[in-house]
């Protein structure tokens, strides 16, 4: 087990919440006749510092016919600003989002993993402060119920809260949310910066600028390098952003493999003023933007510079003066080098060099903070860069330095590089405000910093306003509310209407929509994958039908993978080993076998086909010794998940694998570890909430079964009767 963490955590779980005295909340309404309306989160330092431009930024807004309202306090704890959030839901006019700026209490969400891309950290074992997410979906999503857990002894405005099994087991927000926070370590005066940057929002709110200027970046290491995935991307963007390829300037595709130290030529795309999207695909860090790897050697004279660093940087991680001396004679004997190259003296002459090659492959801070960023919205497909909890974030960064760049997305916690970062993005182009579309991909991690109602200028395709698609999706959010759902604008009526219509994006939207209506079935589904020429379309409909995991969707997932959109192929990889037909089997051993040009779907099918059981797969491929290896590995994880006698850190970390590898064949072996009375409640526990992330498997009607006959007939502890629960909402359509 690890150390304790150094932070301590006042620790007192509430029955109702958190016990802080209330603050006095002041309110200026909005404008009552607005179609829709908006909330400014304020705390009273920030109002009081910045009132001018705060109230010009809310007076920008309304003059747009968005309602506005202003809510300063000294914010005390998460429920306070929540139960504000409440009443606006129950007012008119209807609320469709919410910015946050200056200190808004910030939560830390814990027992909520299944809603994250792929933060898998194990909360038994790693701190608090490391393993919580970072999640404003606290405040947006209204579906979710949380426990307050403690407050942070070290940070107080930080609040940690377990997700419970009361509330949805998915992400499905009411409102869109961002946060105005100027990074603590961000040189000058806190509040002049914000008066600084809200003074520019109202400037962009001003401007009549069209979406006509994009620029995308793929980093190294980022979908395994796939030249396909990269290759592919103006083909997507062309559906997504028409008015950006009317002209060779609208619309620039940079690969780090362009040159050994791109970031100069970033710094000098990422600080035009005519940049209206500029989207990094790419890791990172809370301070880091990763750009370049070691660059490929040109000429032997480039090679042996690059591998004497690279030697020179490892024999620098060694700390003691045995394992140094070690690694240089091994090193030296290995490459045929002179040993002498790691002499005090021969460091010290490249230490200067060394150091100048690494700071040179990637963005960091001090970087960003010279730039002017450009772009009226930047976009971060990238682990970290949103971590607006830190002292010091990425995209924090880029909103709060002096060019025109008004808000970012990017994420708290690491996220899944397969993830579909590009989801109904097209919603900018049509000038519907960000918040909108962020509201409708978003995950735990997955935030918006600046200003969530910038827009574009409104273009009208189909005949649908701009206005009338964001009315639209800010009365679906409604329509548990009480709203009709064959009428009106944002109906289940409106929405089959727009499956038809000819703009590809529309009819994406169309299928996101009624599938959170659940008002298309799976054949309904199937028929309008079969049937899309549209790239994106067809990849909505397979993502929308997976939930269904029946013969409907099985069909889909095996025409999937062969879809010459590389992203489909690849997701319908993923959903295969996540349902487990067998049917599956084969045509994901001909992807992995021979599509090598989509190097990040052959990946996902080696992954995918490791979920199978060998005796299911055809004797050629399962008797080789890479497939064998496989089986024998899952056979000991196995082994080790049904030994009592197991230590208990290993069998843990062995029933934490089936989370991201279900073993659907196993479910019976599982099963009866958690129906096992005899069973400690850890074990218990641990494998009831990994059978969870069984949710579209083959074997998820048994899981249920199993669950309820357990909740029905055992005496269960409390936490274990939860995580049931939970399990059994995460496993149900």
């Amino acid at each position: 087990m690890r150390q304790k963490h150094i932070f301590t955590l006042i620790c007192a779980i509430l029955i109702a919440g958190n016990s802080f005295a209330a603050s006095k909340v002041n309110i200026v309404k909005c404008n009552p006749k607005a179609a829709t309306s908006f909330a400014i989160f304020v705390d009273n330092a920030t109002y009081n510092a910045c009132k001018a431009e705060i109230d010009a930024y809310r007076d920008v807004l309304q003059a747009e016919g968005l309602g506005t309202y202003i809510l300063s306090s000294d914010w005390n704890t998460p429920e306070e600003v929540k139960a504000q959030i409440v009443k606006l839901s129950k007012s008119s006019p209807i609320l469709e989002g919410m910015v946050f700026i200056g200190d808004i209490p910030v939560v830390r969400v814990r027992q909520g993993q299944h809603m994250t891309t792929a933060f898998k950290m194990n909360e038994n074992t790693f701190p608090m402060v490391e393993s919580s997410v970072t999640s404003d979906r606290f405040y947006d999503d209204l579906h979710l119920t949380f426990e307050y857990i403690c407050q942070d002894s070290l940070n107080a405005r930080h609040f940690y809260y377990n997700l419970t099994e009361e509330g949805a087991q998915r992400l499905n927000p009411n409102f869109y949310s961002a946060r105005m926070l100027v990074p603590a370590d961000f040189v000058g005066d806190k509040m002049e910066v914000m008066k600084k940057y809200l003074t520019k929002v109202v400037a962009a709110h001003k401007e009549i600028n069209p979406l006509d200027n994009f620029i995308f970046f793929a980093g190294h290491g980022y979908n395994s390098d796939c030249l396909t995935v990269w290759r592919q991307q103006p083909i997507i963007f062309k559906e997504y952003f028409p008015g950006a390829f009317t002209k060779a300037s609208g619309n620039k595709f940079y690969n780090f493999r362009q040159d050994n130290y791109m970031k100069f030529t970033l710094f000098t795309e990422v600080q035009r003023p005519e940049t209206d999207v500029f989207m990094f695909s790419e890791h990172g860090a809370p301070d880091t933007q990763y750009i370049n790897g070691d660059y490929p050697a040109q000429t032997l004279e480039d090679d042996i510079v690059q591998l004497k660093r690279s030697l020179r940087n490892t024999y620098k991680r060694y700390k003691s003066p045995e394992k140094r001396a070690q690694f240089a004679r091994e090193a030296s004997q290995e490459y045929h080098l002179d040993s002498a190259m790691f002499s005090p003296e021969a460091l010290q002459a490249e230490a200067l060099g060394d150091s100048i090659a690494k700071a040179d492959i990637n963005i960091v801070l001090k970087d960003i903070e010279k730039l002017k960023t450009g772009a009226r919205v930047t976009i971060f497909n990238a682990c970290y860069n949103g971590s607006f909890h830190e002292s010091g974030y990425v995209a924090g960064y880029h909103i709060f330095n002096d060019g025109k760049n008004v808000v970012a997305q990017g994420n708290t916690v690491n996220v899944l590089q397969d993830k579909w970062a590009d989801q109904l993005i097209g919603y900018l182009s049509l000038g519907v405000r960000i918040g909108f579309w962020q509201k409708e991909v978003c995950y735990l991690e997955a935030h918006l910093i600046g200003d969530p109602t910038f827009r574009f200028a409104p273009i009208t395709v189909d005949d649908i306003t701009a206005e009338e698609l964001s009315l639209a999706l800010a009365n679906q959010s409604y329509i548990e509310f009480g709203a009709k759902k064959n009428e009106g604008v944002g109906g289940t009526s409106y929405w089959k209407e727009m499956l038809h219509a000819p703009a590809s994006i529309h009819r994406a939207s169309a299928v996101k929509q009624l599938s959170e209506l659940n008002a298309l079935s799976s054949a309904d589904l199937a028929e309008i994958y079969f049937s899309e020429s549209s790239w994106i379309v067809r990849l909505q409909t397979l993502m929308a039908i997976a939930p269904f995991a029946d013969e409907n969707t099985r069909r889909v997932i095996v025409k999937a993978l062969d879809d010459p959109y590389e992203m489909v192929r690849r997701q319908a990889c993923h959903l295969a080993g996540k349902m487990g037909d067998s049917s599956f089997i084969e045509p994901l051993i001909a992807i992995e076998q021979h599509s090598h040009e989509v190097i990040r779907a052959q990946y996902a099918a080696n992954g995918a086909l490791g979920i199978f059981n060998v005796v299911d797969m055809p004797q050629e491929y399962a008797s080789s010794k890479a497939v064998a290896r496989s089986a024998k590995r899952v056979e000991g994880q196995v082994a080790v998940i049904m030994d009592k006698t197991a230590d208990p850190e290993e069998r843990e970390s062995a029933m934490r694998f089936i989370r991201n590898n279900p073993l659907h064949w196993k479910v019976d072996q599982f099963l009866s570890i958690v129906s096992d009375s005899s069973e400690s409640e850890s074990m218990r526990l641990i494998m009831t909430e990994a059978l969870g992330w069984f949710d579209i498997s083959i074997e998820r009607d048994r899981i249920i079964e199993s669950l309820n006959k357990c909740l029905a007939e055992q005496q269960l502890t409390p936490r274990l009767r939860r995580e049931m629960k939970k399990t059994i909402k995460r496993c149900t359509k």
